[in-house]
């Protein structure tokens, strides 16, 4: 099942990333390797279980790293951290490609400081787009974006969520926070909580956590 392979993918990264941010010497010998092959002396990165865009970011930066980290593995032999094989690379990219319309939003979401209700709909929109399968999908590409597609396809299907969005368009962080969130009585639904900043809305009711757990 492709979502079992990508979560056994991730746990072979970690532990990568866990043994070159343990030990100063296989740092060093990553460093040394990082400079003989000309690349960037960027240092791996351990994702946190509660942010679904640090394992995006994990898995990016092993891609870039991915020659670096073979060299310095084989030079310290070192037989309990095992290197990707070339198909568990390739599954690798295949995350990064799905993923990356997610990570889009997540940057939208994060550099916006006044973001209108009428982003919400067409970025959950921009994201099933993406998830369109097609023909030159390996199966492991198709399961998983047919796993996202199922989970976000529910998200907004809530009347009193969509009379909201259809009503609201245009209007401002804090005309929604102030005239809406706070008026219980217009829609009852665990998406608008009292008080609830806008832009934390936005991703909890795209639930971008939530769809990357799945894999």
């Amino acid at each position: 099942m492709a979502v079992n392979q990508v979560s056994r993918l991730l746990g072979k990264i970690r532990r990568a990333v866990s043994f070159f941010h343990r030990s100063t010497t296989a740092a060093h010998v990553l460093e040394q390797k990082q400079e003989m092959l000309h690349l960037p002396k960027h240092r791996l990165i351990n994702d946190v279980a509660t942010r679904w865009n640090s394992s995006y970011e994990m898995v990016e930066r092993y891609l870039e790293q991915q020659s670096a980290v073979y060299s310095a593995l084989s030079a310290l032999k070192n037989k309990d951290i095992a290197n990707l094989t070339d198909q568990e690379v390739r599954v690798a990219e295949n995350v990064i490609e799905i993923m990356k319309p997610l990570k889009t939003v997540t940057t939208i979401l994060s550099t916006e400081t006044a973001p209108s209700v009428s982003m919400i709909l067409p970025l959950k929109t921009m994201i099933l787009k993406s998830m369109e399968q097609n023909d030159e999908d390996t199966p492991t590409v198709r399961e998983l974006k047919h796993a996202i597609r199922e989970n976000l396809q529910k998200r907004y299907s809530d009347a009193g969520l969509q009379d909201f969005l259809h009503n609201y368009r245009g209007q401002s962080s804090d005309y929604i926070t102030g005239h809406f969130i706070t008026s219980d009585s217009r829609v009852s639904t665990p998406h608008l909580q009292r008080g609830q900043p806008w832009k934390n809305l936005l991703a909890h009711s795209l639930n971008l956590a939530r769809v990357t757990s799945l894999i």
